[in-house]
């Protein structure tokens, strides 16, 4: 009889949960980081949105896992900053670290450190290279990506002509490559003269450099630029009244951007698609942790837009996929 009612009593209780395990008990919580460079820009927010549609599927499907996911980083290009808060990271014990690394020395070592302390490592959107240490990298092909940029360009002016070439960073890998392969196809052409200038995250600055450039070379057929700088173009080419006259193309589906497609100021964008590039780092980190799967590098892609297909991109962009 005394059994029974131990029985009875141990029923009514796990019936009213006071001796079950909570699922907060067995669930593991993970923390993951974004950090990139320029962290401010608004070609991250579909990066960021990709990472956290990640999250929330792999939440949904495995009740054993919470994953949350964090983005942060300097305002602007700083690598000595972004090394620093990468350290922080690292310090504060997270899971995983999905980061950019624009320069291709900089952070060997801080990635060595997180690795050695347990945490994975996954480059994205800019690669320092192979040798530095991250377990992955997922980003656009970014030679390829500037050759493509080059031969649409080429499709838009001809083989003859003066064009400008703008860069934000002069030291940031990924545009040092998109700029090598710019120049790999139009070196191909002697009649195109092209001049490099310097511009600046700051969009100011860009609209300023790309006017200065157009006032002292009036017969200019074209401004391009191999980062999201590309938004100033429309501002200058309004400005100056050059619409059909000067062709404007360049990077990054930003909403100014976007805009410039819209109303005629800007012909072509290379789209490096960064909603892959923050979507499959968090699958790659969530089955390095699950299953010891080693995550893999990932193209993602170098798609053209432009008016032949700007209505259906800017309903994706309202919804912070593109």
């Amino acid at each position: 009889m005394r059994g029974k009612l131990l029985s009875l009593l141990l029923v009514a209780l796990l019936a009213a949960g006071l001796l079950a395990p909570t699922a907060a008990a067995q669930v593991r919580e993970m923390e993951f980081v974004i950090i990139t460079h320029s962290a401010t820009i608004d070609f991250w927010i579909p990066l960021v949105k990709g990472a956290q549609d990640a999250a929330a599927m792999i939440n949904a499907f495995d009740p054993t896992v919470k994953i949350s996911v964090t983005h942060t980083g300097p305002s602007m290009f700083n690598v000595a900053e972004q090394v620093n808060i990468m350290e922080n990271v690292i310090q504060a014990g997270v899971d995983g670290i999905i980061s950019t690394l624009p320069d291709p020395t900089a952070f060997d070592e801080p990635v060595r450190r997180a690795l050695e302390a347990g945490i994975p490592v996954i480059g994205t959107n800019a690669d320092a290279g192979p040798d530095n240490p991250r377990l992955a990298y997922v980003g656009q092909s970014d030679y390829d990506a500037g050759r493509t940029l080059a031969r649409t360009l080429i499709d838009h002016i001809g083989t003859s002509g003066k064009v400008a070439i703008g860069v934000e960073d002069l030291g940031h890998t990924s545009l040092a490559e998109r700029l090598r392969g710019v120049r790999s196809v139009l070196d191909e052409y002697p009649e195109i003269e092209y001049t490099i200038l310097q511009t600046s995250p700051d969009l100011t600055i860009g609209a300023a450099t790309f006017e200065t450039y157009l006032i002292a070379n009036p017969d200019a057929k074209a401004i391009i630029s191999v980062d999201a700088n590309t938004q100033s173009h429309g501002v200058v080419i309004r400005n100056l009244g050059l619409e059909g006259k000067v062709i404007s193309g360049g990077w990054d589906l930003v909403p100014t951007t976007i805009e410039n497609i819209k109303d005629g100021y800007t012909k072509f964008v290379i789209d490096q698609q960064p909603y892959v590039q923050g979507f499959y780092p968090v699958m790659a980190l969530y089955l390095y942790h699950k299953y010891g799967i080693a995550p893999a590098n990932m193209d993602s892609g170098s798609g053209i837009v432009g008016p032949h297909n700007i209505d259906m991109v800017i309903e994706l962009a309202e919804q912070g996929y593109r």
